[in-house]
């Protein structure tokens, strides 16, 4: 009964899914099949979805069916796929019905031929009307010259030109590109640039080995509601408390499905990535490196089981002795300097090593970390103002002295993030009884800059910056950029990955398959139609940027062979071919379990993806 409420409740969110996979899929097929019919292969038919078929009808010689779920499609190429038995029948249609006499020929002369032999007398049977109708359709379509044989009026695809086939395997994703573009430019044009932001929400994504979260017995899913009884938001909100009580006893209010919790949790002691714990006399001992993501020199500088005996010549008695000398040191450059710059600190281990570390001061700063990864969800937003770019910095400004520069993209000030003016004017008002200087994170060129500003200017005009506008003509630029992006995105992520700069388990939460689109177009079905279309036109040039992708079964694939064929001069054997791609669909098809899997347990959890 509660899963027809649930459905009743949510049938224009379940027709919104449908409608926005149907479209996607309609347009990458579409590519297909116009290109094919454009250089003459014959197609006999358009799929919509899997399963039983609810419709379907005939024009131009192709039967259209659209089937229940709306999870897939295809076009049949005549001669495409050497495996597949359902083109055996197909190829004879053309020869049963067309004779040798009937040739050369243009399409409408051939055509003609076609309805005077087979008219009056000689009439097709009712039985047989449907495939003379889809050969005479085929016929009829095809491009305009002489035809020879009866080879060539069949439309086999492997007989056409490599750079025809190629066009035809590209139609697909230029068919998801420019659709994409269009929903991009209508969105622009009605509702601005799009503001993506990364966020997180208290909801427990993984739990790491060995840490305090792990001896607790948090789970994934796990939603923390409170902490010491103060509410929770948010998951950076739940990060900076519990980063506040490093090895101090915290209760954590935990929801569990329809079970509610609390839990006690001690947050290890962390500084610079390095994990602290106490030695058999108290004293404070490296018990982790590189944990949560610590920089490999700080790994390589310190060992697992150091004791630490004194900071800059300052002797340690426990493991508090040491957060309160290393809490009093960043203090006191603050103090001195009344900047956040980088700190050289000494520590001195029980073996008799001095051990130098370099960061920024923050950085040296305990945090309670519990060992746990929050949700990762990304928020929309539309902004139709402007950019977070700097377009003037006006002479003799605050702005210009503490070396702010005309093309520097403010993401951050003080930790919040910045989208266009306004919001950098809501942090400058709210900071004005504030004691805190202003640090700006920017970005400049390839360059990640912080700025610290001590002055406390009211507004954005006092500070002496104005922000580039956002035009039409920014939205249809940066929709191509966008394109660009998802492109190489791949490329970027495996760097990434191996570089170290992103964690291979913040990419696997990311992944989403079809469950998870459902769930994104979903949870953004009723928030509006521009974000309902955004998600859509994003989700199409996601789906385009995939298949360029040169991996077997995909269409950058097939493409690449092609070209490898054409720049050899002898072409790889179809059968090989089909062989390589088969090998691909099921590795494929092994990924799209593995993230599938990742969807239910998402959703089974109540993660949701977007915010």
């Amino acid at each position: 009964m509660a899963i027809i409420q649930w459905i009743i409740h949510n049938i224009p969110s379940v027709i919104a899914v449908c409608v926005a996979f149907g479209f996607i899929i309609a347009i990458h097929e579409l590519g297909h099949f116009m290109m094919a019919r454009r250089v003459g292969i014959r197609c006999p038919r358009f799929a919509l979805g899997f399963g039983p078929r609810l419709f379907s009808f005939y024009y131009h010689g192709t039967e259209f069916s659209v089937c229940l779920f709306p999870l897939g499609g295809y076009v049949m190429m005549l001669g495409e796929d050497p495996e597949n038995d359902d083109e055996e029948s197909e190829f004879k249609k053309v020869e049963s019905y067309v004779d040798e006499g009937m040739l050369p020929g243009t399409p409408q002369e051939i055509v003609q031929k076609l309805e005077e032999k087979y008219s009056g007398e000689n009439s097709i049977s009712a039985e047989d009307e449907k495939n003379f109708r889809s050969v005479l359709e085929h016929i009829r379509y095809l491009p305009v010259r002489q035809y020879t044989s009866i080879r060539e009026l069949e439309g086999n695809f492997n007989d056409k030109s490599t750079w025809a086939r190629m066009a035809v395997i590209m139609g697909g994703v230029t068919m998801n590109f420019i659709s994409a573009l269009i929903l991009f430019w209508i969105i622009g044009a009605s509702y601005g640039l799009v503001n993506l932001s990364p966020n997180s929400l208290p909801i427990v994504m993984k739990v790491f080995d060995n840490t305090p979260a792990a001896v607790s017995g948090l789970k994934y899913g796990d939603k923390i509601e409170t902490i010491d009884n103060e509410p929770i938001v948010s998951g950076t909100e739940m990060i900076q408390i519990i980063g506040r009580h490093p090895n101090e006893k915290i209760t954590l209010g935990i929801a569990r499905g329809s079970e509610k919790l609390d839990i006690g949790i001690t947050p290890s002691f962390m500084m610079a990535g390095i994990s602290f714990g106490e030695d058999e006399s108290g004293l404070p001992k490296v018990t982790n490196l590189n944990a949560f993501g610590s920089s490999e020199a700080v790994a390589e500088t310190f060992k697992k089981d150091d004791i630490i005996t004194a900071v800059n010549g300052q002797e340690v008695s426990n493991l508090k002795n040491f957060q309160e000398v290393l809490q009093n040191i960043v203090n006191g450059e603050k103090a001195k300097t009344g900047k956040i710059e980088k700190l050289k600190i000494n520590f001195s281990t029980k073996d008799g090593r001095t051990v130098t570390l370099e960061h920024f001061a923050d950085s040296f700063v305990p945090q309670g970390k519990i060992g746990i990864m929050p949700a990762q969800v990304t928020e929309f937003s539309f902004n139709n103002t402007t950019t977070n770019e700097i377009q003037n910095v006006t002479a003799g400004s605050i702005a210009e002295k503490e070396g702010l520069r005309s093309g520097d993209v403010i993401f951050f000030v003080n930790g919040a993030r910045i989208f266009n003016e306004g919001s950098l004017q809501d942090i400058l008002t709210k900071l004005q009884t504030s004691k805190e200087h202003l640090l700006f994170e920017v970005a400049r060129g390839e360059e990640a800059v912080s700025i610290d500003i001590a002055d406390k200017p009211a507004s954005v005009a006092e500070l002496g910056i104005s922000f580039e506008p956002v035009t039409f003509g920014l939205t249809f630029k940066h929709s191509f950029v966008l394109i660009g992006r998802l492109i190489i995105s791949p490329i970027i992520i495996v760097e990434q990955i191996v570089n170290k700069v992103l964690s291979p388990e913040i990419v696997k939460s990311s992944m989403s398959g079809p469950l998870g689109i459902m769930q994104m177009i979903f949870e953004l079905s009723n928030d509006g139609l521009g974000k309902f279309l955004y998600i859509v036109a994003l989700i199409d040039a996601a789906v385009g940027a995939f298949n360029v992708i040169p991996f077997p079964a995909l269409d950058g694939a097939r493409f690449l062979v092609l070209l490898i064929g054409a720049v050899r001069g002898k072409e790889i054997d179809p059968r090989k071919e089909a062989w390589i791609h088969q090998i691909g669909l099921y590795l494929l098809l092994a990924l799209m379990i593995f993230v599938t899997f990742i969807d239910i347990q998402r959703i089974w959890a109540g993660v949701p993806l977007t915010h």
